[in-house]
């Protein structure tokens, strides 16, 4: 048995605030559920100060307002483990997200534990305790919740304030401290479902295959499908899915025949396509040098031995300076410095090597093309 205070009224909620003012840093999580929608919903929030875990019932409790006093203030630092959904889920719960944070998975990077590593694997790392991972898949959402969850989602925060206290008597005094913060503050950003709308088409594959109008076509029916998704709230695919999107697009599809044919379901083509219609008969309307532009192909093969080049700096300097290789740079980002190069032989570091990142591993990838050859 765990020992915790199940908060299911909005008077208990004033104590936990108090509780958590006081002290310099809290832990914090969610168990949330995302079935059949297009935003997560809060099941349970779990909170440890280093003298107390508070488990907060949204459903029991209704107004879990009060809490935003302490997800915002300046002198608490939220503690959390791959919080990024996380911070999706406070954002549309309470229309915020915490800050400042420190995530405990980014800082097992920094320190070369390893990637995305769970959080069952970094307690038995830094405090050589197992623990249980038999409520992983649990309906958050029901009520009343067993002893077993409870105890679950106690133990998600009650161990996680000693492996921040472990992880920063590693990182105090040294540069990777900057790193952690810096990683660490970005989980609040790029929040999918606050993206804009007219910028869903992006993630799509194989935009370099469409022309201008075809890419506008694609621009006004995805940031139409993300609209619907987020007012009826429901998976962007229940709307439409993305393959279905693309095939319309590609085929000039534009009538309910057309869309089936493309890959809707007949239950879509009737509730939606008299929506699509009209959007792409307006999108029509719009002449084609105020369109997108067409897409520089990405997925297409890369020079081999730069490539290899580039990963083999990468792999030294990460164990030079103990840290997670994946830490540093990702292939696709690789890629797209490799793609770079211009007239002269030149390259460009992408956006994803800005910051810290830029001293440590953007000049030496660049170093190491310019001494490539060119070949």
């Amino acid at each position: 048995m765990v020992d915790y205070v199940y908060i299911e009224d909005t008077e208990g909620l004033g104590q936990v605030v108090d509780d958590c003012r006081q002290v310099p840093a809290i832990a914090l999580d969610t168990e949330f559920a995302r079935f059949n929608t297009y935003y997560p919903i809060v099941g349970l929030i779990q909170i440890y100060t280093g003298d107390a875990c508070y488990l907060i019932d949204p459903v029991a409790a209704g107004d879990i307002e009060p809490i935003v006093e302490v997800l915002t203030d300046p002198n608490v630092t939220k503690v959390l483990h791959s919080g990024s959904e996380d911070m999706e889920v406070f954002q549309y719960a309470l229309g915020v997200v915490p800050t400042p944070v420190y995530d405990t998975q980014v800082a097992s990077a920094v320190l070369g534990v390893g990637f995305s590593i769970g959080y069952q694997a970094l307690v038995e790392h830094y405090l050589d305790i197992s623990l249980p991972k038999d409520q992983t898949r649990s309906d958050w959402l029901a009520r009343p919740l067993s002893p077993e969850q409870l105890d679950y989602a106690a133990l998600d925060v009650i161990h996680l304030l000693q492996v921040f206290d472990a992880q920063q008597a590693l990182l105090e005094g040294t540069e990777k401290m900057g790193w952690v913060t810096s990683e660490s503050a970005q989980l609040g950003q790029d929040i999918p479902t606050m993206a804009p709308p007219e910028e869903a088409y992006l993630k799509f594959k194989g935009l370099w295959q469409l022309d201008r109008r075809q890419l506008n076509q694609l621009k006004v029916l995805c940031a139409w499908r993300e609209v619907t998704a987020r007012r009826e709230n429901v998976p962007r695919n229940r709307v439409v899915d993305q393959k279905a999107l693309m095939n319309i697009v590609r085929d000039r599809a534009d009538s309910r025949h057309g869309y089936k044919e493309a890959g809707m379901s007949p239950r879509q083509a009737r509730r939606y396509a008299d929506e699509m219609m009209f959007i792409q008969s307006e999108a029509s309307l719009v002449p084609e040098e105020k369109c997108p532009e067409r897409v520089e192909r990405t997925d297409a093969p890369v020079n081999n031995r730069k490539m290899k080049l580039l990963r083999q700096v990468v792999e030294e300097t990460a164990k030079s300076i103990s840290v997670a290789p994946e830490l540093l740079i990702k292939r696709r980002h690789l890629e797209k410095l490799i793609r770079s190069e211009d007239a002269k032989g030149h390259y460009s570091l992408p956006e994803e090597l800005a910051g810290w990142r830029e001293s440590v591993i953007g000049d030496a990838l660049i170093n190491a093309l310019a001494g490539s050859g060119g070949q």
